[in-house]
């Protein structure tokens, strides 16, 4: 199972190698001791990695190509080469560095307008959200993509919308009727421990490099942050929406990660198991199960969304339940 994620994830791992590597090279001392034209083939060549190599990859990645994404990605390459190449050492390439920040520049303000329309219909989305008997997790991006024109950076803003609205204004909203996936499992245990091993981390990764990268160590810290905030928030979305089978579609969700609408008639046959690699696994953080209760066999490809507004498709979807025999006499019986 780690082996088939990490190959899943293989582009994003390699670009970040080769990113990283590129930042530490320039933290080394002798690196001021090398003669100029050595000195510039390494900065073209790290241009190279983060403009180019890197941005390619992340698309590999993302398996969604435009020209849009690969200028866009480009751009924030360069930047991020600014950051970490010292000052002496882009001088000669400095038209480059402003080229990416006018391009960049230009994205931001296009993707600012889409912003300001967005803000424009907010109002409107939130009432006809209070509306909605919808989870609020499926509800309201659904809402949004109506509202305001499908785009990667909307679908990002809701998902920061919810994570922060499950952070910090969920805790006097009671538990709804469904069935749970995370109580018979190490969800909270698991929770506890890396939310004290991330702010160790934090702390102690902030006080080694504030003095050494003060940009990477801020940066570290603030990510640091935002994680805690997302594991409190994935726990809070995890135990207010529950599994529920509603209006003829079955409502499937872990925390924040991922969820799922599925039409029952799309539903072919629920399977105790299914020999099969492309199975998509709805578990929760902490659930040791090896295998599913049992497997959703649909006749179309399922559309399952991630955080960040990130799509994936699956034929055969894995359930874990707390109570699975029950769930999935609930499903055979609404599918008849």
């Amino acid at each position: 199972m780690v082996l088939q994620r990490i190959y899943n994830y293989k582009w994003l791992l390699i670009a970040l190698v080769i990113l990283t590597g590129n930042l530490i090279v320039y933290q080394l001392s002798f690196i001021d001791t090398l003669p100029i034209e050595q000195i510039n083939g390494m900065v073209l060549g790290s241009l190279i990695d983060c403009a180019i190599i890197a941005p390619a990859l992340l698309l590999l990645q993302k398996g969604k190509w435009s020209i849009k994404n690969f200028i866009a990605f480009v751009a924030m390459g360069i930047i991020f080469a600014r950051l970490v190449i010292p000052t002496a050492f882009i001088e000669p390439f400095r038209y480059i560095m402003w080229s990416a920040i006018a391009v960049e520049v230009a994205l931001i303000i296009l993707e600012l307008t889409i912003l300001f329309i967005f803000i424009k219909y907010l109002p409107s989305i939130i009432r006809a959200v209070k509306l909605e008997r919808e989870q609020l997790i499926f509800a309201f991006p659904r809402i949004v993509a109506e509202k305001v024109k499908d785009n990667l950076l909307i679908k990002i803003l809701c998902s920061e919308i919810l994570v922060f609205y499950y952070a910090f204004c969920s805790w006097k909203k009671k538990k709804p009727s469904g069935f749970t996936l995370y109580k018979n499992t190490m969800y909270i245990a698991f929770l506890i421990m890396i939310f004290h091993a991330a702010l160790f981390e934090a702390v102690a990764f902030h006080w080694f490099f504030h003095d050494r990268v003060p940009f990477l160590a801020w940066g570290h810290t603030i990510l640091s942050i935002y994680g805690l905030l997302f594991l409190l928030a994935d726990f809070r979305a995890l135990a207010l929406n529950p599994v529920q089978i509603e209006d003829g579609k079955l409502y499937i969700s872990n925390g924040l990660m991922k969820r799922a609408k599925i039409n029952l008639t799309n539903i072919v046959q629920l399977h105790a198991a299914v020999q099969d690699e492309n199975i998509f696994h709805f578990k929760v953080l902490g659930n040791i199960d090896e295998q599913p209760a049992f497997v959703i066999e649909t006749k179309e490809l399922q559309i399952i969304h991630g955080i960040g507004g990130f799509e994936k498709k699956a034929k055969y979807i894995g359930i874990y339940a707390d109570d699975p025999s029950i769930l999935r006499m609930e499903i055979e019986s609404a599918m008849k």
